[in-house]
């Protein structure tokens, strides 16, 4: 066993009791009754808290029996009842918003590690709402099959891909800094912030709190347009810390984005995302303020109502655009923009799935069966990052 994995504790029966990582800190717990089946587990996100799984004590859902989760003893969402004496499926849960950052995460982690356990080599999602960040979401604890998916998210949308365990070990360093491997360290998180590789799977994903190498280091950095903007953390290869930088702080000025630009960032989001979502987004931003303002060692800033875009980013675009051409100015607009969509696409899709599950079961019905790709309002895209380019150049 790698000096950095996670431990599993047993029962006196020989059946998995919970997970701790290289220093002993607990990350999960499991409670079996005499019959063999789970009375009650609980993961452990980053940021300390515990979610608990109760098995059997949610209200029945379009699936049937539920599970429930809860947070300090508060319930959170439930999700289709597991057998949990061999796991050979991930379960649809029924309002992931409202589950805190990384619940979803470490649930899966916890379905992944019991499948290796159980001798269980695939699993499925045949559910609603087969969304990129559940793809994503699902990459952190699984290997999809095909393999050799060419579009592997659009593949998922159409349910034709199935899933392998591949759990990942954790180590909590410092008591604070949760830190997140399979062959290489993937994840990292840090005051709340979760940096993530670019790379999975062969899937690229836009990670502005990107985990890079440097040199014989692993760093937690912020990123934008390819560039290295800050580190935020400096560790050694074993995951152990080295340096926490302090970042520098973002002016204090605040302004709203300007419609065309708003326009243009919420149809890229609308773009990239399913098809039964498309329209539910559009009305979702609606109710959504967009500005530029100071951002604390990130790049976006989400509360309430409002959405918050760090001057970083107007920054980098002007740093990309110093003696470039107008083509090359466009493009690197269209890239930036690409990128502010990603900041606040999860916010905007989490908004349009909570509207669309609230609608009666007719509404929902027909809003599934849509397929295919979003249509692209390509010119509001066009004109939104000739705005920004055109902003950056000139400020």
């Amino acid at each position: 066993m790698a000096a950095d994995a996670t431990r599993m504790r047993r029962d006196a029966a020989g059946r998995p009791a919970g997970e701790q990582d290289r220093h002993g800190a607990p990350l999960s717990t499991l409670e079996w009754s005499p019959a063999g089946r789970l009375g009650r587990a609980a993961v452990r996100l980053p940021d300390g808290a515990w979610v608990a799984i109760e098995p059997g004590a949610g209200a029945p859902g379009p699936w049937g029996a539920s599970d429930r989760l809860t947070l300090d003893g508060r319930p959170l969402t439930r999700f289709a009842a597991v057998d949990w004496t061999r796991v050979d499926r991930i379960p649809p849960l029924a309002e992931p918003a409202r589950l805190p950052a990384g619940a979803g995460t470490a649930l899966f982690n916890l379905l992944a590690r019991l499948a290796v356990e159980q001798g269980v080599s695939v699993l499925r999602y045949d559910a609603p709402y087969p969304t990129e960040a559940l793809f994503l979401a699902l990459l952190e604890s699984f290997r999809y099959v095909p393999a050799d998916a060419g579009d592997p998210i659009a593949a998922f949308a159409r349910g034709e891909l199935a899933w392998t365990p591949a759990p990942y070990d954790v180590a909590i360093e410092r008591g604070e800094v949760w830190v997140q491997r399979r062959v290489r360290i993937e994840k990292i998180v840090v005051g709340g912030r979760a940096y993530y590789r670019p790379d999975w799977q062969g899937v690229r994903r836009l990670a502005p709190r990107a985990v890079r190498d440097a040199g014989d280091s692993v760093r937690a950095s912020l990123m934008a347009l390819g560039r290295v903007l800050e580190d935020h953390l400096v560790l050694a290869a074993d995951g152990g810390v080295i340096a926490v930088p302090t970042p520098p702080a973002d002016p204090p000025e605040i302004a709203p984005l300007a419609p065309g630009v708003v326009a243009g960032l919420v149809a890229t989001v609308v773009a990239t995302s399913a098809a039964p979502l498309a329209p539910w987004i559009a009305r979702a931003a609606r109710d959504v303020a967009f500005e530029w303002g100071p951002v604390e060692a990130d790049l976006v800033e989400a509360r309430g109502s409002r959405v918050r875009l760090s001057h970083r980013l107007r920054r980098a675009l002007a740093d990309a655009l110093r003696g470039r051409a107008r083509a090359d100015a466009l493009a690197a607009g269209l890239a930036l923009l690409r990128e502010a969509a990603d900041l606040v696409a999860d916010g905007l899709r989490a908004r349009a799935q909570a509207a669309l599950a609230a609608e009666p079961a007719d509404v929902q019905a027909t809003a599934l069966e849509v397929s295919g790709p979003p249509a692209a309002d390509a010119r509001a895209i066009a004109t939104a990052a000739e705005a920004l380019a055109r902003q950056a150049a000139s400020g």
